[in-house]
């Protein structure tokens, strides 16, 4: 039997997104989220950043596919689980914008920048660009064409699409990182959701990098 998680100060959030979630039926939700539902196993299967997950119906526990071992932090299972109780069916926008550009986006975009964008602007500028590419694959990310020296596109879910983009150093200038994403974000997850997701994709390629250097 797996042990209950302590879900500590973000448990009231994830009881009022699990009451959320059980007041609509799996096939709304399918349907609201894109999302396919097991229905032997009474489950959602979620392919984010590179790891199979399962959302139970109606508990809504998230948890990595056939893994005892549950490596998904916190905040990365909440806006999974709130995306499934709050999704909406609407089309994409098809135009990328940072964080500050979303509504309200500019509370929280000064913390974003100083320990998000910089963070991996300083860290893009020391790392081994192969290694780099390993990690971005590993996540599910898919290079693309940019102005930028580097840029890549993954979903972390159907509805929310992720562009990274990295900039070389020059001479006075110090290496530099954007994340982007589809102006429809905003009617799929919380401006607050959307900010803990930089701070997901930071963690990821911080911590997957080490482990292949390691390697």
């Amino acid at each position: 039997m797996s042990k209950k998680i302590n879900e500590g100060s973000y448990s009231v959030a994830f009881v009022q997104s699990r009451k959320k979630l059980q007041q609509l039926s799996p096939d709304k939700i399918s349907k609201l989220t894109l999302l396919k539902y097991d229905w032997a196993n009474n489950c959602f299967m979620v392919d984010s950043f590179g790891h199979e997950i399962e959302i139970s119906y109606p508990e809504g526990k998230v948890s990595l596919k056939d893994s005892d071992e549950n490596i998904l932090s916190l905040p990365w299972q909440l806006i999974l689980l709130n995306y499934l109780s709050s999704s909406k069916d609407e089309p994409m926008k098809n135009e990328l914008v940072s964080y500050r550009d979303l509504p309200h986006g500019n509370v929280f975009y000064p913390n974003i920048k100083t320990h998000i964008l910089e963070g991996l602007g300083k860290f893009f500028s020391n790392c081994d660009r192969n290694t780099v590419g390993n990690v971005l694959n590993k996540l599910g990310f898919a290079f693309i064409q940019s102005k930028a020296d580097l840029a890549a596109r993954a979903e972390f879910v159907p509805r929310v699409p992720v562009q990274i983009q990295f900039w070389e150093g020059e001479e006075g200038m110090p290496s530099s990182c954007q994340i982007l994403f589809d102006r429809s974000i905003a009617d799929q997850i919380h401006i607050e959701d959307a900010a803990a997701l930089c701070y997901i994709i930071k963690e990821l390629i911080i911590k997957l990098y080490s482990l292949e250097e390691i390697i």
